[in-house]
């Protein structure tokens, strides 16, 4: 895999200004508006069609259909860039917090990047620490802390809860191949290791697997500064985008089935509705707030007519909590 990126980046690198190529994310859809933020921060910097061919080209060689992840990372990328705007940062930070939500995921779908893996493991440890003595993750003293829970199959083997930390690793990887100055790929790797705190459910998980409560701190920092910030928000806003959500077969009604059980249309959305209802107050910065709560006025009324419920229902009160999250 790792050759894999590397010739995908070369070629990246072959293309000559000006030369007019399709990109490779031009093979999949993406709605607006987030279309037309992805085109203003590539016009702005061109560099990072580089890192976008990179991140398509992974999940192209991954999976058999990849076009839900990549339709993930291109709309948090856009968000990411949105809210950098609208805080008006400096065009470095802009630049930045683009980078990471492009290469947040990365491992995501790699089973072989697992913190079970000896070498993965030290060199996951090796970077936290360089991350401490430049001064990151000073609020997450528990981070890392608990070395057998991260080795243990059920967390350290399970890609949804640590792809932040084996992604942080392989973009930190990809960033210095690129010729990115230490500091920034520092800041993106810490932005990528603070991105997945707002999944309540991984940390259940956590939990549950240490038989402690919030254990889940050795194993998800928080998000510090605005380039953080704008991966964690962006991260849990890109998941309402209706088309990942409403349609038959989309990513969260496939997730609904194969991790929480759901075994028809009405709980599937049952599922998703209270999966959602629960993510979307976890939004840390003001914008992303406001995003969270219009993008769930829009998928909610979908939500509730697949569960055959009327708009004024309460679905826990009609339907109970889901089976997979009863205690």
């Amino acid at each position: 895999m790792k050759k894999f990126l590397i010739i995908v980046f070369l070629i990246g690198l072959a293309v000559r200004p000006g030369l007019v190529v399709a990109s490779m994310q031009d093979a999949y859809d993406i709605p607006e508006p987030y279309a037309g933020f992805e085109k203003t921060y590539l016009k702005e910097f061109p560099m990072l069609q580089e890192l976008m061919d990179v991140m398509v080209g992974t999940y192209a060689g991954q999976l058999k259909d990849p076009a839900q992840d990549i339709l993930h990372v291109r709309v948090c990328s856009a968000l990411a860039y949105r809210m950098a705007n609208e805080l008006k940062l400096s065009r470095q930070d802009r630049m930045l917090s683009v980078v990471t939500d492009l290469l947040h995921d990365i491992t995501k779908q790699d089973k072989k990047a697992v913190l079970t893996d000896p070498t993965i493991f030290a060199q996951s440890a090796e970077m936290t620490i360089s991350l401490r003595k430049s001064g990151f993750l000073k609020d997450s003293e528990r981070f890392w802390t608990e070395e057998k829970l991260l080795k243990t199959p059920s967390v350290g083997g399970n890609l949804a809860l640590i792809h932040h930390i084996t992604g942080a690793l392989q973009a930190g990887q990809i960033l210095k191949k690129a010729g990115f100055a230490k500091a920034d790929i520092e800041t993106v790797q810490a932005a990528i290791l603070g991105h997945s705190t707002g999944y309540w459910y991984f940390r259940d998980m956590v939990d549950k697997a240490a038989g402690s409560k919030d254990a889940w701190r050795t194993v998800f920092p928080e998000p510090i500064g605005n380039i953080a910030l704008f991966a964690h928000d962006a991260d849990l806003i890109s998941q309402f985008v209706p088309e990942s959500v409403v349609p038959e077969g989309s990513k969260w009604r496939e997730i609904a089935k194969q991790r929480w059980g759901a075994k028809n249309t009405q709980e599937e959305a049952h599922v998703v509705y209270y999966v959602f209802f629960r993510l979307f107050e976890e939004a840390k910065t003001s914008a992303g707030k406001e995003l969270a709560r219009g993008k769930w006025d829009a998928i909610r009324p979908e939500l509730m007519k697949l569960m055959g419920l009327s708009s004024a229902d309460d679905p826990i009160k009609k339907l109970g909590i889901p089976a997979a999250f009863r205690k």
